[in-house]
């Protein structure tokens, strides 16, 4: 078993404390001299203790003013699988409303259009199942959800350009109604889906784009939707939709339900977990 050094060790102490919340958020820590004689550590060791919770952004830290907790702001818990009466795409609405309680600033929504072709985006091509020629593109719709001045959410939808060609999933707005419904109404009627949820440290884009601090990693939730081919009633589901969702860690869960479930069930379980131990 690898030895534990002592700036490790102090600085998982503080951390255990902060998540236990000996220490909340907008609260400072002890002075380093404080440390020094609590721990019976080194100056040096101290500092390095603080600067490792620093680097994980767990604590500020400016010289002269010591060391605090930052004020985070509550995480929003969403609802990521598919439950009667609560659909799964577009949830921006409830998203909303839950938030509005953190006084964040005004929520809205920035919406991008692109035809790409398919060899830019390797990863939607084969999992839409298109080629890399330059006869195949896709469609790639982005929204940006902000709330003041800060980007909270970022989502890139990718769909087959000859089935987007023509529809309101070019449009560069707002589908009240939701993109399933849209894609039924062309015919195309999702069947199911799967998802995929990882972690990345983001790129240094990314942290501008999101105003993240330091050590904060991205959730990353990929899902691949299908539906029947009309073309070929009795064959194998079409893959129809790949969208990429990117959301601050420290900012989001994600809820997973199966079985009946109502929306109370449902909205306690996103009151349990809005809050991490």
């Amino acid at each position: 078993m690898a030895r534990v050094t002592r700036r490790n060790y102090i600085a998982d102490d503080l951390l255990q404390k902060i998540n236990h919340g000996d220490y909340g958020p907008g609260q400072r820590l002890p002075t380093e001299d404080e440390l020094v004689r609590s721990y019976g550590a080194s100056r040096n060791t101290v500092r390095g203790a603080l600067a490792e919770l620093a680097r994980q952004g767990r604590i500020v830290t400016k010289h002269g003013s010591g060391s605090w907790v930052p004020v985070q702001p509550r995480p929003t818990v969403h609802l990521a699988s598919t439950i009667d009466g609560a659909p799964d795409d577009e949830r921006y609405t409830r998203y909303v409303q839950r938030m509005a309680q953190e006084s964040l600033g005004d929520p809205h929504l920035d919406f991008e259009f692109e035809w790409k072709m398919s060899g830019d985006f390797p990863r939607a091509t084969r999992l839409l199942g298109l080629g890399e020629g330059a006869s195949d593109t896709l469609a790639r719709r982005r929204c940006d959800r902000w709330f003041g001045t800060k980007l909270w959410e970022r989502q890139d939808s990718y769909y087959p350009g000859e089935i987007a060609r023509g529809s309101d999933l070019t449009s560069p707005r707002d589908i009240e109604e939701g993109t399933r419904v849209v894609l039924r109404e062309m015919g195309y009627p999702q069947t199911r889906s799967w998802d995929v949820v990882r972690a990345k440290m983001p790129s240094p884009q990314e942290s501008t784009d999101f105003d993240l601090e330091p050590g904060v990693p991205l959730l990353v939730q990929e899902r691949l939707a299908y539906a029947r081919d009309p073309e070929r009633p009795g064959g194998p589901d079409l893959p129809i939709r790949y969208t990429e969702t990117l959301m601050p860690a420290n900012r989001h869960q994600l809820v997973y339900a199966e079985g009946p479930t109502t929306q109370q069930q449902l909205q306690d379980a996103m009151e349990a977990f809005a809050y991490s131990d």
